[in-house]
C-alpha cells in the first residue's frame, strides 16, 4: 500500500500562515488608523467577530501545518461525549478566547434626574438636556416627572464622562458640567436658579472684513440666540455672570464659521471673523 503524496509541504503552510499574519497586522494597523469612523458607524464588535474566524484558521494552519503540533480535547455532556482533535482545538480556543475576553457591547439607557438646589421638592418639568457623549451629541425634552432618557447609549461608556448642557430658562448646573455616567446609569443633576444676565454686543465679518447679515450667534447651545442685522452687528442678554465662559457658535443657512469658547463680558463689543466651511 503505497504512502500517501498528497500532503502540504511544512514550507508551503510557513508561506500561508504568514500570509495571514501580515494580513492582520496591516488589519490590525487599519482599524487603529480608522477607529473613530469604525466606532461611528457603530461595527467595531461585529467587525472584531467577522475576524476572529480567519484568525483562529490562521492560528490552526500555523500550530498543525507548519509546525506538525498536537492537540487533543475529549469532553463529556448528557447527551453523550464529545472529542476533538487537531487544528480544530485551536480554533475553537482562538473563537472562545476572544468572545471570553471581549464581550460583546450592549446598548443602555441614561436617566437624568433634575432637582433644584436648596428646594428639592421643586419638579422642573420643562425645557431639554443635552449630552455630548463620545462623538454624538444628543437633546431630549425634560419630561414631567424632571427626568431625561437617553437610549440606545453603548455600555462602553458606562464609566466615562458626559458633558451635559442643560437648556432649562433660568437654571443653570450647580457645579461642574462634565459628569460620570455609574453603573446605574441614573445621573442625579442638581440645577441652581441663575440670577446675573449680561448684555452681551458684537460684529461678524467675513474673510474681506465685510459685514455679514442674518447669521445665528448661539450662545451655550441655546441658552441665549440673536441674529445679526444688515450691518453684522448683533446683541443680545445673556444668562450667565460677567465673567463666565462659554460657547459661542456663528452658522448661516446651517454652515458653521465660528465656534470657539469666549469669556463673556458687558463691556466692549466682540469681532467674529465667519469663516465658511470651518
Amino acid at each position: 500500500m503505497s504512502k500517501r503524496t498528497d500532503k502540504i509541504p511544512k514550507l508551503t503552510w510557513v508561506y500561508i500562515s504568514g500570509a495571514a499574519f501580515l494580513f492582520f497586522l496591516l488589519l490590525a494597523v487599519f482599524m487603529f488608523l480608522f477607529a473613530p469612523s469604525i466606532s461611528g458607524m457603530g461595527i467595531t464588535k461585529s467587525f472584531y467577530y467577522v475576524i476572529l474566524v480567519p484568525v483562529g484558521l490562521a492560528s490552526a494552519a500555523f500550530l498543525f501545518g507548519a509546525l506538525r503540533s498536537g492537540a487533543k480535547y475529549v469532553g463529556k455532556n448528557s447527551f453523550g461525549s464529545i472529542e476533538l482533535t487537531g487544528p480544530v482545538v485551536i480554533f475553537c480556543l482562538v473563537i472562545i478566547g476572544g468572545i471570553y475576553f471581549a464581550p460583546p457591547e450592549t446598548d443602555f439607557s441614561l436617566t437624568i434626574r433634575t432637582s433644584i438646589s436648596n428646594e428639592p421638592e421643586k419638579i422642573l418639568n420643562y425645557g431639554s438636556i443635552i449630552i455630548d457623549v463620545g462623538e454624538q451629541r444628543i437633546k431630549n425634552q425634560v419630561n414631567d416627572n424632571g427626568e431625561v432618557s437617553f437610549t440606545g447609549l453603548s455600555s462602553r461608556f458606562v464609566g466615562q464622562t458626559v458633558h451635559i448642557i442643560p437648556q432649562i430658562k433660568n437654571y443653570k448646573i450647580k457645579g461642574s458640567n462634565s459628569l460620570t455616567i455609574p453603573d446605574s446609569k441614573v445621573i442625579y443633576l442638581e440645577l441652581e436658579e441663575r440670577k446675573d444676565s449680561t448684555h452681551l454686543r458684537g460684529r461678524v465679518v467675513d474673510e474681506n472684513n465685510d459685514p455679514i447679515d442674518s447669521v445665528l450667534i448661539d450662545i451655550g447651545s441655546g441658552l441665549a440666540s440673536s441674529f445679526t442685522d444688515e450691518n453684522g452687528i448683533f446683541n443680545l442678554i445673556v444668562p450667565v455672570a460677567n465673567g463666565e465662559t462659554v460657547m459661542l457658535t456663528a452658522l448661516k443657512n446651517g454652515v458653521t464659521g465660528y465656534r470657539e469658547l469666549i469669556t463673556i463680558s458687558g463691556k466692549g463689543s466682540l469681532d467674529i471673523k465667519f469663516r465658511k466651511g470651518l
